[in-house]
């Protein structure tokens, strides 16, 4: 009876000890997922970020989970919704792809997804 309950102490002391840490392990993931990317992006001619068109110049651009904005000092230029998708591998230098003249998704230097522009449906023009 004695052995099993030295096991069992001794069981219960390991768990103990391991919960703070797995907890600590827990935390850091979720608050560098929350962490806002930010970055300078260079426009060299006019394009639209979500329902904005913006002139060209540099821009701080701060990507969240679901949102991208530019900002110009402390002035928000643009803002626009958005997702990440995964891409085949890192890229060397932060840029854009665009279609018809707007933003369509933001590559991130170093980064192995892009940010994609949109809410994900399709919406139509008029």
């Amino acid at each position: 009876m004695r052995k099993v309950a030295f096991r069992l102490g001794l069981a219960v002391a390991a768990l103990a000890l391991t919960l703070p840490m797995m907890a600590k392990a827990d935390n850091k993931a979720a608050s560098s997922e929350a962490k806002p990317k930010n970055t300078t992006l260079t426009i060299d001619s006019p394009v639209k970020f979500g329902d904005t068109t913006v002139k060209p110049g540099t821009y701080k651009l701060v990507i969240e989970s679901d949102k991208a904005t530019l900002e110009n000092g402390k002035t928000v230029v643009a803002s626009a919704p958005g997702h990440w998708e995964d891409r085949k591998q890192k890229v060397d230098s932060t840029g854009f792809e665009t279609t018809d003249g707007a933003i369509d998704s933001i590559f991130v230097h170093g980064e192995s997804s892009a940010f994609v522009l949109g809410n994900g449906s399709q919406v139509s023009k008029k």
